[in-house]
Formats: structure tokens, C-alpha cells, sequence
């Protein structure tokens, strides 16, 4: 769903020059017209004050300004190169999309997720792992949640009193998604990347490798989270804490990536 409030921004790595729009992650270029020049150059501005500049500047209708601006921008934010920002409420938004999405359950579709493309530096390892958790960590944090509180019901039906295991499952699910995606990243040191999220989706977008690095870079991820939760199971069997343990076993869990069923398994079969 796009507001009228709503910040067009180009992506980071995303840039305007000679009536192209460039991407310096996938290293491609594409041509403009003269609409879309116009309202990429107000990048910054509120989507509804490019529909209103884009209507007088070039003669159109407030319906069809709309209209061109909105399925441009969808577009592109499909494509991961301009991001939105949102300046409503989270529980406003929220609100609004339930209220769409139970207009739209009688033809068995869903409201369409916006893009958010995330910059990361891959010039060191340390910046690659800091700017990779910085770019993941908010999804990292609700899903960790969403992890504990489905927990947390089955602990609640079987009347078990520990309310730790919940804590370790969410812990562990959240950490095995930052160390999932600080994985990928690291491995592609010194090539132009960018973490997208993308609804439910979350992927790490870069420049084009040699066949042999892609793979290393697809089959980092899934191991990276893998050998940190067998970290986390040995350490807790030493200690004699199982929900130390526990922490390990969503990230043990990604090794499921490595299969046909995930994206990262595909890449790694060459699919």
C-alpha cells in the first residue's frame, strides 16, 4: 500500500545521472523518459506532491497523475530501487492493511508487500557483519518474537512452567536470521551488496560473481546459522543448561536452506 504521505527515496546505491537510473549493486543502467525523469528528480518528496507536480507540469488529470505515479513507483519498488518511507503510525498501517486484505479474501489474493532495500558495506568483514545486522535485525526481532509466543502456547497447553523456553526459541530464531544473512554478506567481501526485505521475503542483492564464488556465497548463509546453533547446543550440554541448548536448535533448523525448497539451495544446485 502506497500513502499519499509516503517518501519516495531513491535506494541506497541508486542513483539518477543523464536521464538514467543507475544501480551501482547490479551494475546496470536504464533509460528514462521525461515522466519518469520528472518525478525521480523529487526524490525526497511525498508521493502526493509528486502526483501533484507531475499532473500540473505535464497537463494530466489528478486521477491519471496518480495513476502513472503510483504504478511507476510500484515498479521500481518491486525492483528494489526506491524504498518509501512510511511517516504514519505502524498501528495505522496495520489497521489499514487488515481492512484491505479483508476486502481483497473473497478473490483469494493478499494486499502487495512494499520493498525495503537496506544498505550494507562489504569493504571489511566487520563492517560486512555490523552492517548486516543493522539491516536485519528489526525483522530478526519481530520473527524472534512471533517464535516465542507460538512457544509459549504450547508450553502453556502441555502446563509446563518454564517460561525460558520461549525466550531460547525466540533468541535462537532471531540470532540464526542475523547470522543467516551476516553470512552471505561476508562472503561477498568487496562486491556491491544490498539486503532487500520484501514481505515475507528477506534476501541479500549484489553484483554478479564467477559461478564457484556464488556458490560459496549461497551455501555460507544456511552453514553460517548451522555451525552457530551447534555452537549453542554443545555449549549448553557442557554448561547443563538445555535452554542454552534450546538457542541452537532454530539455527540448526536452517539447514533446511540447503534443500531445493529454499532459495539458497537452488542458487547452490544451480536451478
Amino acid at each position: 500500500m502506497i500513502a499519499s504521505a509516503d517518501r519516495l527515496l531513491l535506494a541506497p546505491g541508486v542513483v539518477l545521472e543523464d536521464g538514467h537510473l543507475a544501480d551501482e549493486v547490479r551494475g546496470e543502467r536504464w533509460p528514462l523518459n521525461a515522466a519518469g525523469t520528472f518525478v525521480l528528480t523529487r526524490s525526497g518528496s511525498r508521493v502526493g506532491q509528486i502526483v501533484d507536480e507531475l499532473g500540473a507540469a505535464f497537463g494530466l488529470s489528478e486521477a491519471q497523475a496518480r495513476a502513472d505515479v503510483l504504478q511507476f513507483t510500484w515498479l521500481l519498488n518491486g525492483l528494489a530501487l526506491v524504498n518509501l518511507e512510511r511517516r504514519d503510525r505502524r498501528f495505522g498501517r496495520l489497521v489499514e492493511w487488515i481492512a484491505l486484505a479483508a476486502r481483497l479474501a473473497p478473490s483469494g489474493a493478499w494486499p502487495a508487500a512494499v520493498a525495503s532495500r537496506r544498505a550494507v558495506d562489504t569493504t571489511t568483514t566487520f563492517r560486512s557483519l555490523a552492517t548486516s545486522l543493522a539491516a536485519v535485525w528489526s525483522r530478526a526481532a519481530v520473527v524472534a518474537l512471533a517464535a516465542a509466543l507460538v512457544v509459549a502456547q504450547f508450553v502453556a497447553v502441555i502446563g509446563a512452567a518454564a517460561a525460558a523456553y520461549p525466550l531460547a526459541v525466540g533468541l535462537g530464531t532471531g540470532i540464526g536470521i542475523g547470522v543467516h544473512e551476516a553470512a552471505h554478506v561476508i562472503a561477498l567481501r568487496g562486491v556491491p551488496s544490498a539486503i532487500v526485505l520484501h514481505g515475507r521475503r528477506l534476501f541479500v542483492l549484489h553484483a554478479r560473481v564467477e559461478s564457484n564464488r556464488r556458490l560459496t556465497v549461497a551455501l555460507a548463509g544456511p552453514v553460517g546459522a548451522v555451525a552457530a546453533g551447534l555452537g549453542f547446543a554443545a555449549l549448553g550440554v557442557v554448561a547443563g543448561a538445555p535452554q542454552l541448548a534450546l538457542v541452537g536448535v532454530p539455527m540448526v533448523a536452517h539447514a533446511l536452506a540447503l534443500t531445493v525448497a529454499c532459495g539458497d539451495g537452488r542458487v547452490a544446485c544451480g536451478l
